[in-house]
């Protein structure tokens, strides 16, 4: 029997660690085939990258070893904890290079232990199309010229690039038309790899798109990674040492949201913030009476209430305005683009301090921190079509972003940093909430106007998407995913007309394809799925159920009970095999 992992990074490491922990191979023999153009295990973590990108997890709340998850089936495979590997302290903040490091260990501790039975090929190359034989088994053509062929395919790329959109395409071209009247303007429509920052000027006028966790990375590549410092400063704030290579930030957002920074970390794995309004039976009996939901009619004030309880049990009851805060969306008041600024930087101050009181003894970052813990509740309440459409369109347009932006932020580290950053100068806010940007072609630039009164247009260089791409399958520019569509194998995942992205899946994972049919044997996880499932990048916690290793469990038992029917089987792995002899066997 021969099963392919297509991609090898946490996703694709969660399901070789559960076929390892299989507590039996009914075969002779299992060939594993883990498809990667980098280094297992690691994925896009390189363990290579500047130790100025940090992780938004303490290390106390990764790990790639089960440590009991009753969701999850199958005999665990034993190993340690990322602090644990590392040897530092739970509460620390770890180079994402470490991270990179733990999940090649990891990788390589799952090859030592595989059972006997079970064989892992390695292929350092991209799989670019996957063909369906007529027994129903797959052969994958890989960059490097190589085929394998495989009874089961797990997808688990992670994130990809879309091809540029209309937009994007007239942005580019106004930068090839007045390159020459301004050397230094540039376009990069996502700041990933952050090595393309390399090409911006020193002193630049670089407008980011962006104030979450992805301008926290162009923001730190731009500062710390070109050769600059912060330093304490005589009242305990931060200051910054400029090198003379930084260009002049200016970071702005549609929302005026800004992120915020995460909480010391007070909870063990007992400490799971349960839900007394927001449950399981809530929902049932709302699905019940109303089929589809609406989140802002049926689930927001249920949250709303979760909130409020979580904040209560910090020991103290804040204002409803400081707890209806948490879910609201700036609005474009009247204020100048300072005072709007100020008020950004003494948010970030403020909420500095409630995260150094912790998630348990400060009320609000108790709070926020329940969102986290509550994200279960709502993926069964939002997944598979559980909103309405346009109540769908709205959660992921509105509500998931405030939810991460609260919830999933950076290290309160970041937020001194950016305040230092703002207090010299070379950070500033470039819009206000409804901010917009558009080519200028007087200035040979780019112009950010602002919701703001009495604000003027803030003209820059160079234009930065401080995000990672949404999986849109139409959109995608992998030759693996056009495969799958073009084969008929998978579809984009559908709510009633509106398409929020991903694949379209069953709840084992499975791939649904054009026909409206379950593919037996081609599974997808993660990334991919972000559209039928809900919040899908994270890393598993130690010692409390998680979807990740969840979802690995659910994709590896619909692999057991499909190898288990008897059926004809292909060659596990050839690399001989001319692909136009394959054409004789293909469906």
């Amino acid at each position: 029997m021969s099963v392919a992992i297509v991609g090898g990074g946490p996703r694709g490491l969660s399901v070789l660690e559960r076929i390892c922990g299989l507590a039996r191979i009914p075969w002779d023999g299992l060939s594993v085939h883990l498809i990667d153009p980098h280094q297992p295990g690691a994925g896009t973590h390189y363990p290579d990258q500047p130790n100025y990108l940090l992780m938004n997890t303490v290390a106390g709340q990764v790990t790639m070893f089960r440590t009991g998850d009753s969701a999850a089936a199958g005999q665990p495979v034993s190993g340690p904890s990322l602090a644990d590997w590392a040897g530092v302290p739970e509460d620390t903040y770890l180079p994402r290079a470490v991270l990179g490091r733990y999940l090649g260990h990891c990788y390589r501790r799952l090859r030592r232990h595989a059972p006997d039975k079970v064989r892992i090929h390695e292929h350092r190359a991209s799989a670019e199309t996957l063909r369906a034989l007529r027994d129903g088994s797959w052969v994958l053509q890989l960059s490097d010229g190589a085929i394998v062929a495989a009874d089961f395919v797990f997808l688990t790329t992670g994130h990809g690039t879309n091809h540029p959109t209309g937009a994007d395409q007239r942005i580019q071209q106004f930068v090839a038309d007045h390159r020459h009247a301004n050397p230094k303007l540039r376009y990069l429509r996502s700041c990933y790899p952050l090595q393309k920052l390399e090409t911006i000027e020193p002193g630049a006028r670089v407008a980011v798109r962006g104030m979450g966790l992805s301008a926290v990375d162009t923001v730190a590549s731009l500062t710390t990674g070109r050769g600059g410092r912060f330093v304490p400063g005589a009242d305990g704030d931060l200051v910054y040492r400029p090198s003379g290579e930084e260009p002049q930030l200016h970071v702005y957002s549609r929302s005026g949201r800004i992120f915020s920074p995460r909480a010391v970390n007070q909870k063990t794995p007992a400490d799971v913030y349960r839900p007394a309004f927001l449950t399981p039976e809530e929902l049932r009996t709302l699905q019940l009476r109303h089929g589809q939901l609406d989140f802002e009619e049926h689930l927001l004030p249920l949250l709303r209430a979760e909130l409020r309880r979580a904040a209560e049990t910090a020991g103290g009851i804040p204002g409803s305005d400081e707890i209806e805060s948490i879910l609201r969306t700036p609005e474009p008041v009247r204020r100048t683009l300072g005072e709007y600024q100020a008020e950004l930087v003494d948010f970030l101050r403020t909420d500095e301090r409630r995260a150094a009181e912790g998630n348990l003894r400060n009320p609000v970052k108790a709070a926020t921190d329940a969102l986290r813990d509550l994200r279960d509740v709502l993926r069964w309440a939002v997944e598979h079509r559980g909103l309405t459409a346009e109540s769908h369109r709205r959660f992921c347009q509105v509500y998931a972003p405030m939810l991460n932006a609260v919830a999933a932020g950076p290290p309160a580290s970041r937020s001194r940093e950016w305040r230092a950053l703002f207090e010299s100068g070379l950070l500033q806010l470039g819009a206000g909430p409804g901010a917009a940007v558009r080519p200028d072609p007087d200035s040979a630039g780019f112009v950010i106007e602002s919701g703001l009164q009495s604000t003027p247009a803030t003209r820059c260089d160079v234009l930065v998407g401080a995000a990672i791409d949404s999986f849109l399958p139409d959109q995608d520019a992998s030759p693996l995913v056009r495969s799958l569509l073009a084969g008929g194998h998978a579809r984009p995942f559908d709510n009633d007309g509106f398409r929020p992205g991903g694949l379209d899946i069953d709840t084992a994972g499975r791939l649904i394809g054009a026909d409206g049919a379950v593919v037996p044997n081609l599974c997808a996880l993660g990334h991919l799925t972000e559209g039928a499932h809900y919040f899908t990048n994270m890393l598993p916690a130690p010692g409390v159920d998680s979807r990740i290793t969840a979802d690995a469990a659910a994709a590896v038992r619909a692999m057991t009970d499909h190898l288990l029917t008897p059926r004809q089987h292909p060659t596990a792995l050839t690399t001989a095999l001319a692909p136009a002899s394959l054409k004789e066997q293909s469906a």
